[in-house]
């Protein structure tokens, strides 16, 4: 690691106690305050958990020799029992990062080879149609499920011991051949739980606790049990019909390396200031566990060896989320910053993003919400991945220390991609093809030209204006990253004439810095929307602003969260009144269209919203609003409302825009079955495997469905 976490003269400034919550915090004399930061931030807490019903919630953020922790609202409602720093919750996925530093830590050891077959260390696990090895899986894309059936596998009662864990999954089939591609799989590091134990010796809870917990003072942090007395527990609730109720009992032991420990948040910061001094492995290793795992095609995954590695903001980051029952967490990690943030509440399904999202701007100053629109959709996808270029650059330079290409030819290989395909004109002629080569440029099966052409560009800024105004783009963003690259790479000679953009860029550069500088007001930069904002009052502001400005700032997503917090509530007018907003200051873009879509077949009007959602794919068919995954969500919100004409009619709209997807066909099978129409259910699966014959899901349900008819 190139920086390390002084943790030299560090006293305790004060440590008290509130009748709804408690507060600690730890820093040298040297240190700076960060009060001002800590006030907004704990007003913005108590607003949102209002808006979340989130009972409670523990949360502490550690930057440089500076560490905060706080509770909020109550571990036990029924008992009136606060929430602390030190309150105990289930730390769900979080555990994966736990798991995979204990196989890595393995490796150095000798005792796992990374490329070996699973049953080398587990020989009782049955061996699969490919091998399956333990790099593999510590990246997701060793081909191991996920739950097949929720509804049995999400609510085991009793506990169980390694082999029972491995017996719910060890005969399910794999999803795809191990390296072709990522499956997030808990089962997967379930798997990687044996594997420990058939290095070690040890059972995973032993080894975690000696070589993982005890060596970086993380006292109450261990294994789950539900029958063991364990200090501060928290109670876990969920929202039913928006009523806060109890947790469902379930013992995760049968999660046990994929999510079956418990910890709290002052552990969490001590884990992560382990990982920030490069303790418990190797220099080497640590780059190895958070590089981005790839898979066989030659694209990223945004996932290394158990952690999150994606850039945010242009700062190189490793996270790690945790969703289960009694709990939701996440642990961020800016590694060579000495920043990091720990958070955890008893609400399941709480988005701790938010939390985490907020706290970040306010201790480091920054906008992470500054995405910008363009009203013409060919400038959108330019400004996006100028965006995504800047992001990546500044995240590589941070973790490499110097840019990535070998050498000059490659370099110019690299920028003559980005002239070609990031590029109006080429998305104009043929928005699809350069589209998806815009997309390859951040991926292995382009050499990875676009972080390339970024990493030299916030080398080349940082060589020529400084450490500190390399460190200031954090704050002023994309636009001025590019426009001061194009000012100091127009001074350089000829023979540097392939690291320049050409003048219709560079005009396209200047002409969106002027907009912005109109329109990014000081009203604007300090903007914080949620669902308790004046709607009518930031409308009129907002279209003032923007008024004559062809790019300006996009808070699109910002009004996405609240018209869906009105429209999971039911109520309708409000969430109509912002998502119509969101669509009149951001025209003709996919996201306000697709989150009006979902608000028309909410409450029952299919034939506007397809209108709407085949507009909005029609303008970007790559943009997240109107992928499979976002119709997926929100027909997971529609059952759980029994809204089921809803659900067909999502279907119907799904399968007009993806009449190719196999797993699509497969899904409305399921539907289909589940609703007890098993005829339609037979077409539905024939289909998807005419669409793809190695659909073994599918198979195998159509031929339960083929026997019953039989019989």
């Amino acid at each position: 690691m190139k920086k390390r976490f002084h943790s030299f003269f560090i006293v305790i400034l004060f440590a008290f106690w509130t009748t709804c919550s408690s507060t600690l915090i730890y820093a040298t004399d040297s240190q700076s305050s960060y009060d001002e930061a800590i006030k907004n931030f704990e007003k913005f807490v108590n607003e949102q958990m209002a808006l979340d019903k989130a009972p409670g919630l523990s949360v502490g953020f550690m930057k440089g020799d500076y560490i905060w922790t706080k509770g909020f609202g109550f571990s036990d409602l029924e008992n009136k029992v606060t929430a602390k720093p030190e309150s105990s919750y289930r730390l769900a996925s979080i555990t994966k990062t736990i798991t995979a530093i204990a196989v890595l830590q393995l490796v150095e050891d000798g005792k796992i080879d990374l490329d070996a077959e699973v049953q080398t260390y587990v020989p009782y696990f049955p061996k699969k149609k490919w091998p399956v090895t333990v790099r593999l899986l510590l990246g997701h894309i060793g081909g191991i499920s996920h739950y097949k059936n929720y509804d049995v596998e999400g609510h085991i009662k009793v506990h169980k011991n390694t082999k029972e864990a491995l017996a719910i999954f060890q005969d399910f089939d794999l999803v795809a051949e191990p390296g072709t591609k990522y499956n997030y799989s808990s089962y997967g590091f379930n798997l990687l739980g044996a594997v420990i134990e058939g290095a070690s010796g040890q059972s995973y809870g032993d080894y975690i606790k000696k070589h993982i917990f005890d060596p970086l003072g993380m006292e109450n942090s261990r294994l789950d049990n539900p029958e063991d007395l364990i200090s501060n527990r928290v109670n876990g609730y969920r929202l039913i019909k928006g009523e806060v109720k109890n947790s469902e009992f379930v013992d995760v032991s049968s999660r046990f390396a994929g999510g079956g420990t418990r910890s709290t948040v002052v552990d969490l910061l001590r884990y992560a200031k382990g990982i920030i001094e490069g303790k418990l492995l190797k220099s080497q290793t640590w780059k190895r566990a958070f590089t981005s795992m790839a898979t066989r095609d030659g694209t990223f995954t945004g996932y290394g060896m158990g952690w999150s590695v994606r850039p945010w903001n242009g700062h190189f980051q490793v996270s790690h989320g945790g969703s289960q029952p009694e709990t939701r967490t996440h642990l961020l990690i800016f590694p060579t910053e000495n920043f990091s943030i720990a958070v955890a509440s008893n609400l399941e399904g709480v988005n701790l993003r938010t939390y985490v999202r907020r706290l970040a701007e306010l201790v480091l100053e920054e906008d992470f919400d500054s995405a910008a629109f363009a009203s013409d959709t060919a400038e959108q996808v330019v400004i996006d991945n100028c965006a995504r270029v800047f992001s990546y650059g500044m995240s590589s330079l941070d973790w490499h220390d110097t840019h990535i290409s070998k050498d000059e030819a490659e370099l110019a290989a690299a920028f003559s991609y980005f002239d070609k395909y990031v590029n109006k004109k080429s998305l104009k002629k043929n928005f699809k093809e350069t589209k998806k080569k815009i997309e390859d440029g951040f991926h292995p099966v382009s050499k990875q030209a676009l972080i390339k052409v970024g990493s030299f560009m916030a080398f080349a800024l940082k060589e020529n204006l400084g450490e500190e105004k390399i460190k200031a783009y954090h704050k002023s963003g994309p636009l001025a990253f590019f426009s001061d690259y194009i000012k100091i790479s127009n001074k350089w000679p000829h023979s540097r004439n392939n690291y320049k953009y050409p003048k219709s860029f560079a005009k396209l550069i200047s002409s969106w810095e002027k907009d912005w500088n109109a329109t990014y007001t000081d009203y604007v930069r300090n903007l914080l929307i949620t669902a308790n904002t004046d709607f009518d009052e930031l409308g009129s502001r907002l279209k003032r602003a923007f008024s004559g400005a062809d790019f300006y700032p996009d808070f699109s997503r910002e009004m996405e969260s609240a018209g869906f917090y009105y429209l999971w509530k039911d109520e309708i007018k409000n969430s109509f009144k912002i998502f119509n907003l969101s669509r009149e200051l951001y025209p003709d873009s996919p996201l306000p269209l697709s989150n009006l879509a979902a608000a028309y077949l909410w409450t029952g009007n299919a034939e506007e919203a397809k209108k709407l959602f085949k507009k909005a794919f029609a303008l970007n068919p790559d943009h997240s609003s109107v992928s499979l995954g976002e119709f997926r969500y929100l027909g997971r919100r529609l059952e759980n409302e029994k809204k089921m004409k809803e659900i067909f009619a999502l279907a119907e709209i799904a399968l007009e825009l993806y009449p190719k997807s196999a797993e699509l066909h497969k899904e409305i099978a399921d539907i289909y079955l589940k609703t007890g129409q098993k005829d339609k259910a037979r077409i539905f699966y024939k289909k998807a495997l005419e669409l793809d014959p190695k659909l073994e899901a599918a198979k195998k349900k159509l031929e339960e469905l083929e026997k019953e008819k039989e019989t």
